[in-house]
């Protein structure tokens, strides 16, 4: 039986979630949507040290009210949402393996996850966060820093890159390669006063070439 294929508003949600839980430093090694054959559905997963050190129950609740605080609780697909060890062998190699792939990416797995067999699996890496810098004189122009961060932790590295919205915009287009409606959702926030937050999985070579390394 052929994959679902998987939307692009399930897409966008998994980026809300890791999103979310970067901002408020859940610990998680890999996010990812993976599909099932078994049940024919793709799952999110996390993979986050807490199912080890507080217990499944405990990193649900932490989860949980994470997505409420940010209004993502009534949206989420909870039902569809899975919290795992990363001690996982598959999602161990899957953290690995995503460091060295270009942005968000399927990959090909068919392997056991936590006792489900993966057909596809769409892999989130680490993150660019964009934020109003403000203008400067005497140019009047308001200015928005873009500094990547890896996944490892939510305390993004230096160098960042300081830019006017077009030209955020044309990176969004060009240097990352995202859809328009996913760019224009993210200009959109933007010009309203809120920072954002794209997951991507970006390599050494490709970071230079961003003057993000």
């Amino acid at each position: 039986m052929a994959t679902a294929t998987l939307v692009n508003s399930d897409i966008e949600i998994g980026r809300q979630i890791v999103t979310a839980l970067t901002r408020a430093r859940i610990p998680v090694s890999v996010y990812l949507w993976a599909f099932v054959p078994q049940l024919q559905e793709w799952q999110f997963i996390i993979a986050t040290p807490l199912v080890d050190s507080k217990g499944p129950l405990a990193a649900y609740g932490e989860v949980n009210r994470v997505l409420r605080k940010e209004g993502l609780f009534d949206d989420t697909p909870l039902k569809r949402v899975f919290l795992r060890s990363p001690s996982d062998r598959v999602l161990k190699s899957l953290e690995k393996e995503s460091r060295a792939v270009p942005q968000e990416s399927f990959r090909i797995v068919n392997e056991q996850i936590a006792g489900n067999f993966v057909e596809d699996a769409y892999v989130y890496g680490g993150s660019i966060f964009i934020v109003k810098a403000g203008s400067s004189r005497p140019d009047p122009r308001e200015y928005y820093s873009i500094i990547y961060s890896p996944r490892s932790g939510p305390r993004p590295p230096a160098p960042q890159l300081r830019k006017t919205i077009e030209e955020v915009q044309q990176f969004l287009e060009e240097g990352l390669r995202m859809d328009k409606h996913t760019v224009d959702l993210q200009i959109a926030k933007l010009r309203t006063g809120q920072s954002a937050l794209i997951p991507v999985s970006l390599t050494p070579h490709q970071l230079r070439d961003l003057e993000l390394a």
